[in-house]
């Protein structure tokens, strides 16, 4: 009789140990990890690539209050701490992009945040949505397949990882047509 309690408790057990791993697994990724992970690779400026603003400003035509965030942001990256974005939200027709914060580790820049679907109907994100530029007119794409569909008001979390040069500006762009892209500036170089 004690051989089969022992054998119940142990396979009663083993079922809530596989609910509550799947319960988590299946809530966005899991035990609070993001769903869109992502590594960037460069690809150098292309002539055919639309205009963009550089994420750069001069040290001349800055105000001194900018100065100041993007010195205290450089010197967060500087240090491995986490650093706010310039500019954190982006709001579209169909998606609101929110940054939460970015920190370096090592040559890499690590950008974490959230999309929420701000539509009302289900919003797919393709791999090739998040783009980012660099300052110096260098492209961010990732070639990952996997894409997203979010349910309208629906949210999930990203962590991108992209290979940005110290000092360099660091634009984040969501695009998804036929909508306009959102940008959002993460920071920016200052040139002398």
């Amino acid at each position: 009789m004690s051989d089969q309690r022992t054998t119940i408790t142990m396979l009663a057990l083993g079922v809530l140990i596989a609910l509550a791993l799947i319960a988590f697994g299946g809530a966005g990724g899991g035990f609070g990890s993001p769903e869109l992970t992502r590594r960037f690779a460069a690809r150098p400026p292309d002539p055919s690539d639309p205009p963009f603003d550089l994420p750069r400003i001069g040290v001349p035509q800055a105000p001194p209050d900018l100065l100041r965030a993007l010195e205290e942001v450089q010197t967060r990256l500087s240090e491995g701490r986490t650093a706010a974005a310039l500019t954190p939200t982006a709001i579209g027709p169909r998606a609101e992009v929110h940054v939460s914060g970015m920190r370096r580790n090592g040559d890499q820049i690590i950008v974490s945040g959230s999309v929420r679907n701000a539509g009302n109907r289900d919003l797919i994100i393709p791999p090739g949505a998040f783009v980012f530029r660099d300052s110096r007119g260098v492209r961010y794409t990732t070639g990952t397949s996997s894409s997203v569909t979010l349910a309208p008001g629906e949210m999930t979390t990203f962590e991108f990882t992209v290979p940005l040069p110290p000092d360099r500006g660091l634009t984040l762009i969501f695009d998804l047509p036929p909508d306009p892209p959102l940008e959002q500036t993460l920071t920016l170089e200052v040139v002398e």
